[in-house]
């Protein structure tokens, strides 16, 4: 039997025209329901869908201060705004995939979990690790305390909330769905230079007065996240570092952001000064910048091996199961 339609009897009046069987099926389906480049492209549409109704609304009915100095209830709603926005896109292919949040890496009795907060030992230990050695070649030093008394703590909270919103959102944006689906059909670790690649790109050209390092250490900072994604199984761990990162680059430390036109942020815990080259202190665009980072990674990423050395996450090629990933 051929696959190729008899145009004769096609042609005839009244006869019932035949289509190459299962073409366009293939096309838009594969074994696993949905190919991953279909998923992912649809998963990009409902993002874009839900960020533009974030936006309608967020003009229509809130008055935004402007974006220099941020401000961490603002901050704070509106990263609730993209996790919310990502929430969404992730239910609809949830439906569509008849697949769990869980199994995007998102079971959230865990998220908040103890994984999180040994992602916060974490990214505080990393940045640590940027600060000390700054520090013992002068290029740190701790001016004065900025913010005391009950407003360091109302302080402490809000900017603690703001990251967290930093954290959750980002992880599910990245390292949640696009991980997994890019993961199915590219094998895991293609996938995840892919975004990381991309998450870097992102930070070096849409944000102000970036460099080159601050895009290269903001990739490999997200490659290690896909690592701690690949390991623990969910996004947990990610979230605790992502806002901790942030949090002690930002707040504890006093170091500066591009994104806040290259300042520190108000209700900060310390002043600090920077001494010396923008490639060694990282300069307007922080912590994250300096190529301490680079030296840091080179430890931490053996470490979280050693720590976590069974693969959880597993992105499902086809219909195999169990651990169906590309390793």
């Amino acid at each position: 039997m051929t696959d190729e339609p008899n145009l004769e009897t096609a042609s005839r009046p009244g006869a019932t025209p035949t289509h190459p069987p299962g073409r366009l099926r293939r096309i838009f389906l594969g074994p696993a329901g949905l190919r991953a480049g279909w998923s992912f492209l649809l998963f990009v549409g409902l993002l874009f869908v839900a960020q533009v109704v974030i936006g309608l609304v967020w003009d229509r009915f809130l008055d935004p201060p402007p974006d220099v100095p941020w401000d961490p209830v603002w901050t704070a709603l509106g990263e609730a705004f993209t996790l919310a926005a990502a929430l969404f896109a992730i239910a609809v292919m949830s439906r569509v995939e008849r697949r769990s949040f869980a199994e995007y890496g998102l079971a959230f009795r865990r998220v908040l979990g103890w994984r999180f907060w040994e992602g916060v030992l974490w990214g505080l230990a990393v940045v640590a690790g940027i600060v000390l050695p700054l520090w013992a070649v002068g290029g740190y030093s701790v001016v004065s305390i900025h913010t005391q008394g009950s407003a360091l703590v109302t302080q402490a909270l809000l900017w603690g909330l703001a990251f967290l919103m930093v954290g959750l959102a980002e992880e599910a944006l990245f390292r949640s769905y696009a991980l997994y689906t890019l993961g199915r059909e590219m094998g895991f670790w293609p996938a995840a230079v892919a975004l990381s690649t991309l998450f870097g790109a992102l930070h070096y050209f849409l944000k102000p007065d970036e460099s080159w390092i601050d895009g290269a250490s903001t990739g490999l900072l997200a490659l290690f996240l896909c690592l701690a994604v690949r390991r623990t199984g969910d996004i947990g761990l990610a979230a605790g570092f992502h806002a901790a990162f942030n949090f002690a680059a930002l707040f504890l430390f006093g170091g500066s952001n591009s994104g806040n036109g290259g300042q520190p942020i108000p209700g900060r815990l310390l002043d600090a000064s920077f001494s010396g080259p923008q490639w060694l202190t990282g300069g307007p665009t922080g912590l994250e910048a300096s190529v301490f980072v680079f030296l840091v990674l080179a430890v931490v990423f053996p470490l979280f091996h050693l720590r976590h050395p069974v693969p959880r996450f597993a992105p499902r090629s086809g219909n195999r199961s169990g651990d169906g990933a590309r390793r």
